[in-house]
């Protein structure tokens, strides 16, 4: 249960930075692997953590889906 806990703590605290800076994070398309380079292992950024902040941005408005078009990758949208 800790895991968990530590895990949504996480996800609380790097979402606002993920959003300033998803420019710079994500430049060709939106993955766990980008955002965990881009932190640079400064975090122990787990599957589920990278996972949750990127279902976040696309419930935002912020990442597209998966799309066909898009050769199922996810793309920033603002």
């Amino acid at each position: 249960m800790m895991v968990i806990e530590s895990a949504k703590r996480m996800v609380k605290d790097l979402y606002p930075v993920v959003v300033a800076k998803r420019g710079e994070i994500f430049e060709d398309s939106v993955t766990v692997a980008a955002l965990k380079k881009y932190l640079d292992d400064d975090y122990a950024v787990s599957l589920y953590v990278g996972l949750a902040i990127i279902y976040r941005l696309e419930a935002e408005g912020y990442v597209s889906k998966p799309l066909a078009e898009f050769e199922y990758r996810r793309k920033l949208l603002k």
